[in-house]
Order: structure tokens, then C-alpha cells, then sequence
């Protein structure tokens, strides 16, 4: 099982969705992604990009096939976080943590979280 997998911006919204059901028919899929108004072919394609880098892996389980995801979501949405921190922020954390903060108002509960996640990387450093 391949954990280093790339996703382009499309695979990342499919992958959403995957996850989201833990797998998924491709009906289901399209059913999910409607909003973005894409062909049947070009989602059966994103499948099949998506099956060969190892992000999912199709089952024929009769009627239908299924979808399922290889590639954790945390594994995957740490790997994107890493990629982004370096690019667009130059590795600077606090910037980083400013952009998401100052974008809109926390909740307790997401204070509390964020608190909490601060105080775990303090101890773990």
C-alpha cells in the first residue's frame, strides 16, 4: 500500500468522498461530485489514475464495483499540509497558523482543540 501518492485537486474531491462513505459505488461517487458537473468517462477516469497510483482499489463485488481507499485521509492530509507548510509559508508555522486563525472567528471547541494540539507538539518537541 502506497502512502506517498500524489492527488491532483480533482482526485483530493473524489478521495473526499471515498472516505466519506468508507467505500463507495461509482454511482455514488458521481452522485457525490454532481456540483462539479463531470462526464461519467472523466470520473471513471480519475478512478482508474487513482486505482494506478494506489490511492484506492476497486472490488467487483457483484452488482456493483466498490471503491475503497488505500491511502489514509491522515496520512494523506499531513503529506498535503507538509507540501504546502514548505511552499507557500517557507516552513514558518505561526504564518501558517495566523492565515487559518485570522481568516474567521473559533469556536470554544475549537479553541480547546488547537489549545490542546499546541500543547501535545510542546511536549513531543
Amino acid at each position: 500500500m502506497k502512502q506517498t501518492v500524489s492527488l491532483s485537486d480533482s482526485e483530493w474531491i473524489i478521495m473526499q468522498e471515498i472516505w466519506k462513505r468508507g467505500e463507495a459505488t461509482f454511482r455514488e461517487i458521481c452522485d457525490g461530485v454532481a456540483d462539479r458537473e463531470w462526464s461519467k468517462p472523466a470520473v471513471a477516469a480519475f478512478l482508474k489514475r487513482m486505482e494506478a497510483k494506489g490511492a484506492i482499489v476497486s472490488e467487483d463485488a457483484r452488482p456493483v464495483k466498490r471503491y475503497r481507499p488505500l491511502l489514509k485521509k491522515e496520512t494523506a492530509v499531513r503529506r498535503e499540509t507538509k507540501e504546502i507548510l514548505g511552499r507557500v509559508y517557507g516552513g514558518d508555522v505561526a504564518l501558517l497558523a495566523q492565515s487559518l486563525v485570522g481568516s474567521r472567528a473559533l469556536s470554544d471547541d475549537e479553541m480547546a482543540e488547537l489549545i490542546a494540539l499546541l500543547q501535545k507538539g510542546r511536549e513531543q518537541a
